[in-house]
Protein backbone atom coordinates (compact mmCIF):
# COMPACT_ATOMS: atom_id res chain seq x y z
CA UNK A 1 0.00 0.00 0.00
CA UNK A 2 2.81 2.45 0.80
CA UNK A 3 4.29 2.08 -2.64
CA UNK A 4 0.89 2.63 -4.26
CA UNK A 5 0.28 5.75 -2.19
CA UNK A 6 3.75 7.12 -3.05
CA UNK A 7 3.16 6.57 -6.75
CA UNK A 8 -0.23 8.24 -6.53
CA UNK A 9 1.02 11.36 -4.76
CA UNK A 10 4.14 12.03 -6.81
CA UNK A 11 2.37 13.45 -9.91
CA UNK A 12 0.49 16.01 -7.81
CA UNK A 13 3.63 17.22 -6.08
CA UNK A 14 5.57 17.37 -9.34
CA UNK A 15 2.75 19.29 -11.04
CA UNK A 16 2.66 21.80 -8.20
CA UNK A 17 6.43 22.32 -8.28
CA UNK A 18 6.29 22.90 -12.04
CA UNK A 19 3.39 25.31 -11.56
CA UNK A 20 5.18 27.13 -8.74
CA UNK A 21 8.30 27.48 -10.88
CA UNK A 22 6.34 28.94 -13.79
CA UNK A 23 4.24 31.20 -11.61
CA UNK A 24 7.08 32.59 -9.49
CA UNK A 25 9.22 33.04 -12.60
CA UNK A 26 6.58 34.98 -14.52
CA UNK A 27 4.86 36.91 -11.72
CA UNK A 28 7.48 37.06 -9.01
CA UNK A 29 6.93 35.85 -5.47
CA UNK A 30 4.99 38.93 -4.38
CA UNK A 31 2.80 38.92 -7.49
CA UNK A 32 1.96 35.22 -7.30
CA UNK A 33 -0.80 33.77 -5.17
CA UNK A 34 -1.50 30.28 -3.90
CA UNK A 35 -4.56 30.24 -6.16
CA UNK A 36 -2.38 31.12 -9.18
CA UNK A 37 -0.14 28.12 -8.50
CA UNK A 38 -3.09 25.77 -8.05
CA UNK A 39 -4.71 26.99 -11.27
CA UNK A 40 -1.46 26.62 -13.19
CA UNK A 41 -1.16 23.04 -11.93
CA UNK A 42 -4.80 22.26 -12.69
CA UNK A 43 -5.34 21.20 -9.08
CA UNK A 44 -7.54 22.36 -6.25
CA UNK A 45 -6.44 24.63 -3.45
CA UNK A 46 -6.90 21.77 -1.00
CA UNK A 47 -4.45 19.66 -3.04
CA UNK A 48 -1.90 22.45 -2.95
CA UNK A 49 -2.27 22.94 0.80
CA UNK A 50 -1.84 19.19 1.28
CA UNK A 51 1.67 19.40 -0.19
CA UNK A 52 2.60 22.99 0.68
CA UNK A 53 0.89 24.61 3.69
CA UNK A 54 1.99 28.07 2.56
CA UNK A 55 3.47 30.02 -0.33
CA UNK A 56 6.72 30.14 1.62
CA UNK A 57 6.79 26.34 1.73
CA UNK A 58 6.22 26.14 -2.03
CA UNK A 59 9.06 28.60 -2.69
CA UNK A 60 11.43 26.78 -0.35
CA UNK A 61 10.64 23.39 -1.89
CA UNK A 62 11.21 24.77 -5.37
CA UNK A 63 14.54 26.35 -4.42
CA UNK A 64 15.77 23.27 -2.56
CA UNK A 65 14.79 20.87 -5.34
CA UNK A 66 16.60 23.02 -7.91
CA UNK A 67 19.74 23.15 -5.77
CA UNK A 68 19.56 19.41 -5.08
CA UNK A 69 19.31 18.57 -8.80
CA UNK A 70 22.27 20.84 -9.47
CA UNK A 71 24.39 19.40 -6.66
CA UNK A 72 23.71 15.76 -7.54
CA UNK A 73 24.69 16.27 -11.18
CA UNK A 74 27.67 18.52 -10.43
CA UNK A 75 29.15 16.04 -7.95
CA UNK A 76 28.78 13.21 -10.45
CA UNK A 77 30.51 15.27 -13.13
CA UNK A 78 33.41 16.12 -10.85
CA UNK A 79 33.75 12.48 -9.85
CA UNK A 80 34.03 11.51 -13.52
CA UNK A 81 36.52 14.29 -14.35
CA UNK A 82 39.55 12.84 -12.59
CA UNK A 83 41.88 14.66 -10.23
CA UNK A 84 43.18 17.33 -12.59
CA UNK A 85 41.67 20.69 -11.62
CA UNK A 86 41.77 21.97 -15.19
CA UNK A 87 39.61 19.10 -16.41
CA UNK A 88 37.31 19.52 -13.45
CA UNK A 89 36.86 23.24 -14.03
CA UNK A 90 36.22 22.76 -17.73
CA UNK A 91 33.59 20.08 -17.04
CA UNK A 92 31.97 22.02 -14.21
CA UNK A 93 31.64 25.35 -16.02
CA UNK A 94 30.24 23.61 -19.09
CA UNK A 95 27.73 21.81 -16.89
CA UNK A 96 26.68 25.04 -15.15
CA UNK A 97 26.07 26.69 -18.52
CA UNK A 98 23.94 23.76 -19.67
CA UNK A 99 22.06 23.58 -16.37
CA UNK A 100 21.24 27.28 -16.27
CA UNK A 101 20.05 27.23 -19.88
CA UNK A 102 17.95 24.10 -19.39
CA UNK A 103 16.49 25.38 -16.09
CA UNK A 104 15.96 29.05 -16.84
CA UNK A 105 12.71 29.45 -14.92
CA UNK A 106 13.96 27.72 -11.79
CA UNK A 107 17.25 29.57 -11.96
CA UNK A 108 15.51 32.92 -12.25
CA UNK A 109 13.48 32.10 -9.15
CA UNK A 110 16.69 31.23 -7.28
CA UNK A 111 18.31 34.51 -8.27
CA UNK A 112 15.34 36.80 -7.73
CA UNK A 113 13.18 35.29 -5.02
CA UNK A 114 15.39 33.48 -2.50
CA UNK A 115 15.56 36.61 -0.34
CA UNK A 116 11.77 36.47 0.00
CA UNK A 117 12.10 33.49 2.31
CA UNK A 118 11.69 34.08 6.03
CA UNK A 119 14.88 33.77 8.12
CA UNK A 120 14.36 30.13 9.08
CA UNK A 121 13.66 28.96 5.54
CA UNK A 122 16.35 31.24 4.13
CA UNK A 123 18.93 29.47 6.29
CA UNK A 124 17.91 26.14 4.75
CA UNK A 125 18.26 27.52 1.23
CA UNK A 126 21.56 29.23 2.04
CA UNK A 127 23.08 25.91 3.15
CA UNK A 128 22.49 24.50 -0.32
CA UNK A 129 23.77 27.67 -1.98
CA UNK A 130 26.97 27.48 0.05
CA UNK A 131 27.38 23.79 -0.86
CA UNK A 132 27.11 24.59 -4.58
CA UNK A 133 29.64 27.42 -4.33
CA UNK A 134 32.00 25.21 -2.35
CA UNK A 135 32.17 22.77 -5.28
CA UNK A 136 33.62 25.46 -7.53
CA UNK A 137 35.81 26.84 -4.76
CA UNK A 138 37.27 23.39 -4.14
CA UNK A 139 38.20 22.99 -7.79
CA UNK A 140 39.80 26.42 -7.93
CA UNK A 141 41.84 25.91 -4.77
CA UNK A 142 43.06 22.52 -6.05
CA UNK A 143 44.07 24.21 -9.28
CA UNK A 144 46.06 26.80 -7.36
CA UNK A 145 47.76 24.06 -5.33
CA UNK A 146 48.54 22.10 -8.50
CA UNK A 147 50.05 25.22 -10.07
CA UNK A 148 47.51 25.43 -12.89
CA UNK A 149 45.72 28.59 -11.72
CA UNK A 150 47.94 31.54 -10.87
CA UNK A 151 45.39 34.05 -9.62
CA UNK A 152 46.38 35.61 -6.29
CA UNK A 153 42.66 36.08 -5.53
CA UNK A 154 41.06 32.62 -5.78
CA UNK A 155 38.04 33.34 -3.59
CA UNK A 156 37.14 36.49 -5.49
CA UNK A 157 37.64 34.59 -8.74
CA UNK A 158 35.19 31.92 -7.56
CA UNK A 159 32.55 34.58 -6.88
CA UNK A 160 33.11 36.07 -10.33
CA UNK A 161 32.77 32.68 -12.09
CA UNK A 162 29.59 31.91 -10.14
CA UNK A 163 28.21 35.36 -10.92
CA UNK A 164 28.67 35.31 -14.68
CA UNK A 165 27.39 31.74 -14.96
CA UNK A 166 24.34 32.50 -12.85
CA UNK A 167 23.48 35.51 -15.00
CA UNK A 168 22.76 33.31 -18.01
CA UNK A 169 19.06 32.61 -17.33
CA UNK A 170 18.42 36.35 -17.00
CA UNK A 171 19.25 37.07 -20.62
CA UNK A 172 19.62 33.83 -22.62
CA UNK A 173 17.13 33.24 -25.43
CA UNK A 174 16.87 30.15 -27.62
CA UNK A 175 16.72 32.34 -30.73
CA UNK A 176 19.81 34.32 -29.70
CA UNK A 177 22.96 34.52 -31.75
CA UNK A 178 24.97 32.15 -29.54
CA UNK A 179 24.22 28.45 -29.22
CA UNK A 180 24.62 26.59 -25.90
CA UNK A 181 27.80 24.95 -27.24
CA UNK A 182 29.27 28.35 -28.13
CA UNK A 183 28.38 29.67 -24.69
CA UNK A 184 30.07 26.70 -23.06
CA UNK A 185 33.25 27.47 -24.99
CA UNK A 186 33.18 31.17 -24.18
CA UNK A 187 32.38 30.77 -20.51
CA UNK A 188 35.12 28.19 -19.96
CA UNK A 189 37.47 30.58 -21.75
CA UNK A 190 36.40 33.41 -19.43
CA UNK A 191 36.85 31.20 -16.36
CA UNK A 192 40.35 30.08 -17.31
CA UNK A 193 41.43 33.63 -18.15
CA UNK A 194 40.01 34.90 -14.89
CA UNK A 195 41.92 32.28 -12.95
CA UNK A 196 45.12 33.06 -14.85
CA UNK A 197 45.53 29.47 -15.97
CA UNK A 198 49.02 28.34 -16.84
CA UNK A 199 49.32 29.25 -20.56
CA UNK A 200 51.53 26.20 -21.15
CA UNK A 201 48.54 23.98 -20.45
Amino acid sequence: MAGTSETRTRPGRAALLTAARRTFSSKGYDGASIRDIAQEAGLSLSALYYYFPSKQDALLELICSTFDDFLDSARAILHDSGEDARSQLDALVRFIVRFRIANREGSRVLLRETERLDPERLEIARARQIASNELIKGVVLRGVEQGHFRTPYPEEAVRAVVSFCNSLPLWYREDGRLSPAQLEDRYTHFAFRLLEADPRT
